[in-house]
């Protein structure tokens, strides 16, 4: 054999050797990346499943039915196509980590309003200073105030759930009066945290103080007493709820799905013409248990209310202040009392809930009337603005209104008589 015939004979073994090689050394590392997302994949969605429900669990299921695919691929599959599975993995990866860090700049962090709070030792939990909406003291101020002339206290509906921070009715109360207003709303307050921030109110030595007073929930609050919020006992899966609460990617992911039609709660449609809207008949057994009377604990509930609200008006009256109970009535009271709803195809369990609700708004209106604290009921205006102007309610399961209900809020309570003339001129 001459030279020339060995020479291509070499260089024939040595690309087969070199493509061999090339073909074991890209198969393994794209065997690694597959094991390593599969097996990654698979504890994750074991995680994922504990304690959860029936659907959690499927997730899980599938999560698991993915994981064992992708490692089947790793073990099976040509060189050329573990690296191909492991290409695609990575770029998924890549995604995530761009679609993450774009939420981060361009939302709220996260997509939210659950987490973002942070422990107090009085009150149970503030909102998180770090927020841009959010003053050192942590309520959804711009600013804090050292003085202001009215200040707002309360709970979600007081904060501005489902609207930007000039969209809550504190914010369009002083909009509208041309004075300083101070939210010191924030979900989940009760009246409990009322008496601590009354006390805290008269510091900044306003003309008014106006307590955003919840009938859905807030006896229910007393009765439950201040807690710590995103406590380790309040979190049923660690891993579900940082996915859910501590990446702005699965928060956002989690808020669409929330709602949407796929992720909703068992419930029903109401059918109103101008603003349409969804209830969970959860949320219906929930707030109809906190506004029913004739349990005990809510009924303690009440009067441990009117003894707050009793002690913060003679504190308030020493001082030269007005307080003033604006009466929050839920979403389901306000259609329960619309005129273009039709009464009778709402389910009983609704209709049950606006009576016990009428009742309760009865016996406090009448206690705040012998105790000589002015109150405003926003009920009527509101049931009257559903019936003529859209966007007032979400369509979906949402106890709170939306921007436009926030100015109905405002607007009932500086036409509704106690605000003083100057406040109201000036």
């Amino acid at each position: 054999m001459s030279n020339g015939m060995l020479a291509k004979v070499k260089f024939v073994e040595e690309l087969a050797f070199s493509k061999r090689t090339s073909e074991i050394s890209s198969g393994f590392v794209g065997a690694i990346v597959c094991w390593t997302v599969g097996i990654g994949l698979a504890a994750s969605a074991v995680a994922f499943a504990v304690e959860g429900g029936l659907k959690v669990k499927l997730i899980g299921v599938a999560g698991l039915i993915v994981a064992g695919m992708i490692c089947g691929w790793a073990r099976t599959a040509p060189a050329k196509w573990k690296l191909r599975l492991a290409a695609a993995l990575i770029s998924i990866s890549f995604a995530l980590l761009i679609s993450e860090i774009a939420l981060r700049c361009v939302t709220h962090f996260p997509v939210s309003t659950v987490s973002n709070l942070v422990p107090d030792t009085e009150l149970g939990y503030v909102l998180d200073p770090k927020l841009t909406d959010v003053d050192d003291n942590g309520f959804r101020n711009p600013e804090v105030l050292v003085q202001a002339d009215i200040v707002a206290i309360g709970d979600s509906h007081t904060q501005g759930f489902n609207a930007e921070p000039e969209q809550s009715w504190p914010q369009q109360l002083a909009a509208t009066l041309n004075q300083s207003v101070y939210n010191m709303g924030v979900g989940g307050y009760g009246p409990l945290q009322y008496e601590i921030l009354i006390s805290r109110a008269l510091q900044m030595r306003p003309k008014r103080i106006v307590v955003g007073l919840s009938l859905g929930n807030d006896l229910g609050d007393v009765a439950r007493g201040i807690h710590q919020r995103d406590t380790e006992q309040e979190i049923d899966n660690a891993f579900r709820y940082g996915i859910r609460y501590h990446t702005a990617t699965g928060s956002a992911i989690d808020q669409l799905i929330r709602h949407s039609k796929l992720g909703r709660p068992a419930g029903f449609e109401v059918h109103h013409p101008v603003n349409p809207t969804y209830v969970a008949n959860q949320r219906v057994s929930a707030v109809s248990h906190d506004v029913d009377l004739t349990e005990p604990q809510i009924a303690a509930a009440f009067d441990r209310t009117m003894e707050i609200l009793s002690a913060a008006h003679q504190r308030c009256a020493r001082q030269s202040v007005g307080l003033i109970v604006m009466l929050i009535p839920t979403r389901e009271s306000v259609y329960a009392h619309c005129q273009q709803s039709a009464n009778d195809s709402l389910p009983d369990g609704l209709q049950q809930l606006a009576q016990r609700e009428t009742d309760l708004r009865s016996r406090l209106q009448k206690a705040l009337t012998e105790r000589q604290i002015n109150c405003v009921d926003i009920l009527p205006t509101l049931s009257a603005a559903v019936d003529s102007q859209a966007g007032v309610y979400s369509t979906y399961d949402d106890g709170q209104p939306l921007a436009e209900g926030y100015r109905i809020y405002a607007s009932a309570l500086a036409s509704g008589g106690v605000i003083p003339a100057t406040l109201l001129t000036n």
